[in-house]
């Protein structure tokens, strides 16, 4: 017997309640619009050619059919799309395939029919978009880069255990119906040509009142299935998936701060680093190293990392930068472009048109602060950084550089980062310049106003 193995029956059997609750709504919806169609359709042609307002009522009937055949092929019809990913064939990750199949082995469990990577801090099961009836184990990268292996395999565990509720009939069927109704009700679903938006108002309206019946129901099951996955890894390295929870939520403070910090400033100009999963790595190692738990992480990134399950990380790494840029970026495709080059690529063109924007020498940056200290004051301090870093680049002794934690900042020539942020909102928020011009005064900028005594420099 299975550990966990009382606990996951009662689960899946409870999902499979919910399940057939949810295909009753299914059932009940398709019987009503046949009947209510059926019913239309013989009062039209009883009262068709009768009189004019029989004629009138029969046309009525037959509008509504049409309203109701609309809805139902709208239905039949749309297909919700998975989440954006790269599918990873064997061959692309042979080692990685080979400890999923082991996994669901272990756990007594249908395998996963194929295995998908995206840029996201997540890991779930979905449909094949592409084939019915097919499972496939969507992996986020930053935990492929990031986890070492063993703590991959505790976390994809209660995932790939999983699958057994997959393969039931009653779940797999509740869940496309559940699908098929959220992308009719989907708002950022495109309206289509122009005749036919009125009709998808009416199928979204539909499809909201069929989610509103089902969406108690299917929660419920999904919790269940949840629940019993849970227990049926239960056994699995219990100690290594605490871990692995625990690298989790670094792994999404990494990757947001990457993604706000450095990706999004590229993108915004036309550009992509193609390297992110490098980036999340760099980003976290960092974090190690500064916290106080330092050792147990060195200890931890001697292990074997996760990523070294595929073929070849560094092409994959470059997908992934491109799917990502390709969900996140506004606009075209950027142009990549390597970490080495992203100060020059990326940081310096960035301060520079914010700078230019602001048209403002440093010293008329800083009375405009003494004028309007209330309005816009992160506006502000934005342009004011521009401002000052590229006055400060102008000198030959600063140059721009990538602080993974931090984002872009500026460095001198022995590559010591300059505070220069602290110094801003000082100046900003507590309108004391004196700092930020004893600063500039040291590095030579000298300004208008005298320095302040008192001043201390970053």
């Amino acid at each position: 017997m299975r550990v966990g193995e009382s606990a996951e029956p009662l689960a899946l059997a409870e999902a499979r309640a919910r399940a057939r609750a949810v295909l009753w709504v299914r059932n009940g919806a398709v019987l009503a619009t046949l009947a209510a169609a059926g019913l239309l359709l013989y009062g039209a042609s009883r009262t068709y050619g009768e009189s004019a307002s029989g004629t009138l009522l029969a046309a009525l009937a037959a509008a509504l059919v049409a309203v109701l055949a609309w809805v139902a092929l709208d239905l039949a019809l749309v297909r919700r799309t998975g989440v954006p990913a790269i599918t990873l064939n064997p061959r692309d990750a042979p080692e990685l395939h080979t400890m999923v199949r082991a996994l669901a082995e272990e756990l007594r469990v249908p395998t996963p029919d194929g295995i998908r990577l995206c840029p996201e801090c997540d890991s779930w099961l979905e449909p094949d978009p592409r084939r019915a009836r097919r499972t496939v184990l969507v992996i986020g990268a930053p935990f492929l880069w990031w986890l070492r292996e063993g703590e991959l395999r505790a976390l994809l565990a209660p995932v790939v255990a999983g699958t057994e509720a997959s393969a039931e009939p009653a779940v797999a069927g509740a869940r496309r119906w559940v699908r098929r109704l959220d992308a009719v009700a989907d708002v950022r679903r495109s309206p289509g040509p122009r005749p036919l938006r009125p009709a998808r108002r009416v199928s979204r309206a539909f499809a909201r009142q069929l989610l509103g019946l089902c969406r108690g129901h299917a929660e419920l099951m999904e919790r269940e299935i949840a629940v019993g996955a849970a227990a049926l890894a239960i056994p699995l390295e219990p100690e290594l998936r605490a871990a692995a929870h625990e690298q989790v939520g670094l792994a999404y403070a990494g990757w947001d701060r990457l993604l706000t910090r450095l990706a999004a400033p590229a993108w915004t100009i036309g550009r992509r680093p193609d390297a992110l999963m490098a980036g999340v790595v760099s980003a976290l190692t960092e974090l190690s190293r500064r916290d106080k738990l330092a050792d147990a992480f060195g200890a931890r990134l001697a292990e074997r990392p996760a990523s070294d399950l595929l073929t070849d990380p560094i092409a994959m790494d470059g997908e992934v930068s491109r799917l990502a840029a390709d969900i996140f970026a506004d606009g075209p495709t950027p142009d990549p472009v390597r970490w080495a080059d992203y100060p020059r690529a990326v940081i310096e063109p960035v301060w520079r048109a914010r700078a230019e924007a602001f048209a403002a020498p440093v010293d008329d940056a800083l009375a405009g602060l003494r004028r309007d200290p209330d309005e816009g004051r992160r506006e502000a301090a934005d342009h004011l950084f521009a401002v000052v870093a590229c006055a400060a680049l102008d000198t030959g002794r600063m140059r721009p550089a990538v602080d993974w934690l931090d984002g872009p900042v500026l460095v001198d020539g022995a590559g010591r980062a300059v505070d220069l942020a602290t110094l801003i909102t000082r100046a900003v928020d507590e309108g004391n310049d004196a700092p930020l011009r004893t600063w500039l005064a040291r590095i030579g900028i000298p300004t208008r106003e005298p320095v302040h005594p008192g001043g201390s420099a970053a």
